[in-house]
């Protein structure tokens, strides 16, 4: 197997490619909202040149890919400010404006965004009607609110420094990935293989704010937050947004309380939701799946079945009108009306479910020690 770059390859390849497999990005590793992914076109005319790739989600969420060769030292020097007037150029836009720009690169004049971002074979429970989706579109461009991505062929140490320093003063609103792709052929056919990384997965990314007034681009420090000192994502922004649309304050208070019931090996994860877990020895308990809307999923953990019933069982005393539901796949808490728990009466009920985990950690902890026998 040899290397692509031994036989020569240009960034058109690469830019056709993300068209054509949009899948080759692996952009669910750093912000699983931005799933699934639609090809939109290529060439989207901006004002400051042409962007390779746009992609969208059904939710409205845009990426933006620039495809770059590294061997190209011009490109070394250029993309980050390149992708930027991208960001720029995108916020300036309305609906209407991208649309029509996209009809353009694509030559299609009656070409729909909101009918092409629905129109993949997978199903999304979270995907939008159209003046939603028209809403969401007009609003991340307005923010300027994107998943910005370079992807090349070999990153260089010199680029992945420049990504690292824009990240530690840069993005509220926008997220930068570096995607490096491995080109090989085949011997002895037409085939190649394609494998995708991205470089600065371990790399302790700081987000800050890009400040875009007037058509000049700044980039400030960021505010303290109250929510979290570790980096955010905008997978996170997006669903703590959304409780906090709800009921304003809801992102401090959970994050608060998770943070107090660390001392219980309880820990926290985004991804299209947030998963708390605890994590004894050998056993790893689900034990809150929550919703953006707000609502909670509750289960049994494989292998521990009577233990979770019994915390879930917990749940129900702590919260008042609520009533315990069981399959045979699952136990839950649900509302006597009919409705699924929130996440709301769990912090309105903090003590009362700090307590429902610290028998859960007792229990687990007395497991733990038994199996060790």
């Amino acid at each position: 197997m040899r290397s692509r770059e031994a036989s020569g390859y240009d960034e058109r390849f690469v830019q056709e490619l993300v068209h054509h497999c949009p899948t080759v990005l692996p952009v669910a590793e750093v912000e699983p909202v931005f799933t699934p992914l639609a090809a939109v076109c290529m060439e989207l005319p901006l004002a400051s040149g042409y962007l390779d790739n746009l992609l969208v989600t059904p939710r409205g969420d845009l990426v933006a890919v620039e495809c770059k060769l590294w061997r190209n030292v011009e490109a070394r020097r250029e993309v980050i400010a390149q992708i930027i007037d991208y960001a720029k150029d995108l916020q300036l836009l309305t609906y209407e404006d991208l649309q029509t720009a996209i009809r353009k690169a694509r030559n299609e004049p009656s070409f729909s965004l909101y009918a092409h971002a629905n129109s993949g074979d997978e199903e999304t429970e979270s995907a939008l009607d159209e003046p939603r989706f028209i809403d969401a579109v007009s609003r991340n461009l307005r923010r300027g609110r994107c998943l910005l991505v370079i992807l090349g062929d070999g990153i260089t140490e010199n680029v992945e420094g420049l990504t690292e320093f824009l990240q530690q003063h840069a993005g509220l609103h926008f997220a930068l990935v570096l995607v490096q792709l491995s080109i090989h052929d085949l011997p002895g056919t037409d085939q190649r293989i394609v494998v995708p990384s991205i470089p600065l997965r371990t790399t302790n990314i700081v987000r800050g704010i890009v400040q875009i007034d007037d058509g000049r681009v700044s980039i400030v420090p960021p505010a303290p937050t109250t929510r979290s000192e570790k980096p955010t994502t905008l997978s996170e922004d997006e669903i703590f947004a959304a409780l906090d649309a709800r009921v304003p304050g809801t992102s401090d208070r959970l994050v608060a309380f998770l943070a107090g019931c660390e001392d219980l090996q309880v820990r926290w994860e985004v991804k299209k939701t947030i998963i708390v877990r605890m994590t004894v020895g050998e056993f790893r308990v689900l034990v809150f799946v929550i919703n953006a809307n707000g609502t909670v999923d509750m289960g049994y953990t494989y292998g521990i079945k009577d233990l979770t019933r019994g915390f879930v069982q917990k749940v129900v005393n702590a919260v008042p009108a609520t009533v315990f539901r069981e399959t045979p796949k699952t136990a839950y808490a649900k509302k006597t009306d009919g409705t699924f728990l929130t996440v709301w009466e769990l912090l309105d009920n903090a003590s009362g479910i700090r307590a429902a985990l610290e028998e859960l950690n007792r229990t687990l902890l007395a497991a733990d020690a038994k199996s060790a026998e």
